[in-house]
Parts: structure tokens; sequence; C-alpha cells
């Protein structure tokens, strides 16, 4: 379970923080599946305080950026921040299964969320920046951008040139209209 740079979400400081977090995910999960309860509230202490800052600074972000998806993310955040906390209280058994149950649960939720909730926010992220620089250059800056609507005009070809019974409106090549 390594960081894939196909989760960076494009922007520096958020993806700094996740790359933290997902170590401690990492880190989490090798101690509930050793079974080491120490190191899972160790662990869960951590995420929790580290997360309750980023999360504060991711949710500014979307706020400034104007993430359409803001209040349902943050409504995500608070749910799992929940879910932490829970799982720090959780009363240790002999065993330790019911910490060991609920910190699994927290690594799975992080995990699940980061490659769902914030690879959108990456998406949005990369489409605002795409029609920033289109914004900026014009049409026909990349490949990557897609035209403006209209910047495509077509081309009426005289219809002695499309032959005869030829109708406006056919296919490329048949001497009807044509797009360039």
């Amino acid at each position: 379970m390594d960081w894939e740079e196909g989760m960076s979400v494009g922007v520096a400081s958020i993806d700094v923080h996740h790359r933290q977090v997902w170590r401690r995910i990492r880190h989490l999960a090798s101690a509930v599946s050793d079974g080491r309860a120490e190191e899972v509230s160790a662990a869960l202490r951590f995420l929790h305080g580290y997360l309750a800052e980023h999360n504060a600074e991711e949710e500014r972000w979307m706020a400034d950026a104007g993430y359409p998806g803001a209040r349902e993310h943050g409504r995500a955040h608070a749910v799992m921040l929940e879910g932490i906390r829970i799982a720090r209280a959780t009363e240790p058994d002999p065993a330790g299964k019911a910490l060991l149950q609920a910190a699994d649960w927290v690594a799975r939720t992080l995990e699940a969320h980061m490659r769902s909730e914030d690879l959108k926010l990456g998406r949005f992220w990369t489409a605002r920046e795409n029609l920033r620089r289109l914004a900026e250059n014009g049409p026909g800056v990349g490949a990557s951008l897609t035209p403006i609507p209209g910047s495509l005009r077509p081309v009426v070809t005289p219809a002695r040139e499309r032959g005869p019974g030829a109708e406006a409106g056919g296919k490329p090549g048949d001497g009807g209209p044509e797009r360039r």
C-alpha cells in the first residue's frame, strides 16, 4: 500500500499532507495487522490531531477555490474525525480486539476517502487550472484543453464543388459542409 502519484490532487501543500497521512495509515494498518494495541493507540492519537489541522486547511482551500463539493467533503472529514475519536475512546478489552477493529475501520475509511473524495478534489483543481490557462492563452494551447465552443466554424463548400446530387450537411469528403 504505497503512495501513488495518481492520488495527487495537484495542490502541493495538500499533497504533502496526504503523503504524511498515507504513511500514517500504512503504519496504523501494520500495527493493526500485527495486533500491537499500544502502537495503534499512538497512531490514532497522531492521526486525530494531524487530520484535524489538515482537514481545516483543506476545507479553507476548498472554500477559497469555490469547490462545489466542499460541504459534502467537509462532512466526510467530520465523520472520519468522529470515528477516530470513538476508536481512541474504545475501552481496551483483554485481547484489544475492539480497538483493533475500530482502528481497522479508520485505516480503511481514510484510504477510501483519499482514493475517492480527494481525487474528485484533484479533478476539480485540474479542470480549473486548464480553464485558467485556456482563458489566459486562448484556444489551441494544449491537447488536454477543450476548445471553446464556437471556435470551430463550419466551412461550406460551394455547390459546384460538391458534385451532382450532393446535399448540404453530407459526410466529410463528400462535398458537404466540413468543420476545420
